[in-house]
C-alpha cells in the first residue's frame, strides 16, 4: 500500500481544517448560490473544484515548482489573480441593485465554472500551498512520490467537491430564505463583493511579505 491507513487518516484531518477556512473560492459559490439558486451554486462549486484539481495534480508532476524557480512567473500570475478578484467583486458590486431573474438569464454554466475555476487557477498561493501541504504526508520509502502525489491530490479534490457542493447547498436555502427580504438580499449581494474586493488585496498584500 503506498499510502499507509495512520497517515490517510491525518490527511484527512488535515483536509477538513483546510476545508472549512475561507476564502475567495468560498464567497464565489455563496454569492452565486444565494442570489441565483442551487443551480447555478452547483455550476460555481464545480468550477472552483475543477481549479483546485488541476493546481493538485500539477504538483504531482512538479509544474508548480515552476513558481519557486521563477518569481517573475509567480508575480504575473499573482497579480493577474488580483485584478480577476477585484474585476469580480466590483461587478459584484455594480449589480447588486439587479433583479434575480435577470442574473439567472444572462449567465451561462459553463461561464460560471469558468469564473470558479479563474479564482483557484490564478492564485498562485494556492500551488505553493500544495507543494509544501502534499509532500508532508509521502513518503519516498513507499514508492513512487508521483503516483503517491496523485492520490492524494486526488482525495483533497474528492474532498473539495463533497464540501463545495455542500456550500452551493446551504448557501442556495439560506438565498430562499432571502429572496423573501429584498433589502437583505441587497446587503447580502454588496457584502459577496466587497469580500471579493477583501480576497484580491489580500492577495495584493501577500506580496510584501514574501
Amino acid at each position: 500500500m503506498l499510502i499507509d491507513p495512520a497517515t490517510l487518516a491525518a490527511f484527512g484531518l488535515a483536509c477538513l481544517a483546510v476545508y472549512v477556512a475561507p476564502g475567495a473560492d468560498m464567497a464565489y459559490i455563496g454569492g452565486t448560490a444565494m442570489s441565483g439558486g442551487l443551480r447555478r451554486g452547483l455550476w460555481a462549486a464545480l468550477g472552483t473544484v475543477t481549479g483546485v484539481a488541476v493546481q493538485a495534480f500539477a504538483t504531482a508532476f512538479g509544474v508548480v515548482a515552476l513558481f519557486v524557480a521563477s518569481p517573475i512567473l509567480f508575480e504575473a500570475v499573482r497579480w493577474a489573480g488580483v485584478a480577476y478578484l477585484a474585476y469580480l467583486g466590483v461587478r459584484m458590486l455594480m449589480s447588486a441593485s439587479q433583479t434575480r431573474l435577470t442574473q439567472i438569464g444572462t449567465v451561462q454554466p459553463l461561464h460560471l465554472m469558468a469564473k470558479g475555476a479563474a479564482i483557484n487557477l490564478l492564485n498562485p498561493k494556492i500551488s505553493l500551498f500544495f507543494l509544501a501541504f502534499l509532500p508532508q504526508f509521502a513518503d519516498p520509502g513507499r514508492g513512487s512520490m508521483t503516483r503517491q502525489l496523485l492520490i492524494l491530490g486526488g482525495l483533497f479534490t474528492a474532498g473539495a467537491l463533497v464540501w463545495c457542493l455542500f456550500q452551493a447547498y446551504a448557501f442556495a436555502r439560506a438565498g430562499h430564505w432571502l429572496a423573501a427580504r429584498p433589502r437583505l438580499q441587497l446587503w447580502q449581494e454588496r457584502a459577496t463583493g466587497g469580500a471579493m474586493l477583501v480576497f484580491a488585496g489580500m492577495l495584493a498584500a501577500s506580496g510584501v511579505r514574501r
